[in-house]
C-alpha cells in the first residue's frame, strides 16, 4: 500500500475537513458565547455599579441634612393624612379652575422610615390618582391651585392629552406624606 498517493491525500484532507467542522468549528462558537455572556455581565456590573453610586449619593445627601432641617421638615409633614379631606379639596380646587375632576382614586400608603436625632420616624407616602378635563386655562388654574393648597402635595406623575377641540385630559399621580 502506497501512503502518497493521490486518494490518501484526498482522504486525509476529507478528514481534516471534517475534525475542523465537528470539532473545531463548534469549540469556537462556544467561546464565542461564553465571550458574549462576559460581555453582557461586565455591562450589567457597570450597570450595578453606576446604581450603587447613585443610591450612596442620595443616601448621603439625606445624612447631610441636619437635625433641625429635618426636625423643621417633620413638623411641616402633617401627623396623618385624610384621603377623603384631600379628595375633597382636589375636588373644590378643580371646581374653582373650572375644570371637571372625572375621577380620583386613593391608591396606597407605604411607610418610609426616616432618621432625627438618631431615633426612627415612620413617613408615610399617601398617592392619589385622579383623571381632570378641562382647557388649558382650567388645567394651568387647576395646577396653581395645587401648588398652593395647605397639603404638602407633590406631583410625581402627569400624561396630557388634548384633543382638536382644545379641551385636555390630564392623568395626574399626586403623592402627600405623613408621619405619626
Amino acid at each position: 500500500m502506497i501512503f502518497n498517493s493521490f486518494f490518501t491525500q484526498i482522504v486525509m484532507a476529507a478528514l481534516a475537513v471534517g475534525i475542523i467542522f465537528v470539532y473545531v468549528q463548534p469549540t469556537f462558537t462556544s467561546i464565542g458565547l461564553i465571550q458574549e455572556s462576559i460581555t453582557q455581565y461586565q455591562e450589567e456590573t457597570s450597570k450595578v455599579s453606576e446604581v450603587n453610586a447613585r443610591l450612596s449619593s442620595l443616601v448621603s445627601k439625606i445624612n447631610s441634612i441636619s437635625a433641625s432641617d429635618m426636625k423643621a421638615l417633620l413638623t411641616y409633614i402633617p401627623d396623618e393624612v385624610d384621603e377623603v379631606a384631600v379628595s375633597r379639596e382636589l375636588l373644590i380646587m378643580s371646581e374653582e379652575a373650572g375644570a371637571y375632576l372625572e375621577s380620583i382614586k386613593y391608591e396606597e400608603t407605604v411607610p418610609i422610615p426616616a432618621m432625627v436625632n438618631e431615633s426612627s420616624v415612620e413617613v408615610v407616602r399617601h398617592s392619589f390618582s385622579l383623571s381632570l378635563i378641562g382647557t388649558y386655562v382650567q388645567t394651568k388654574t387647576f395646577l396653581t391651585f395645587l401648588e398652593q393648597n395647605n397639603y404638602p402635595l407633590e406631583i410625581s406623575k402627569m400624561s396630557i392629552i388634548s384633543s382638536e377641540t382644545g379641551i385636555i385630559t390630564s392623568d395626574i399621580e399626586i403623592i402627600t406624606y405623613s408621619h405619626n
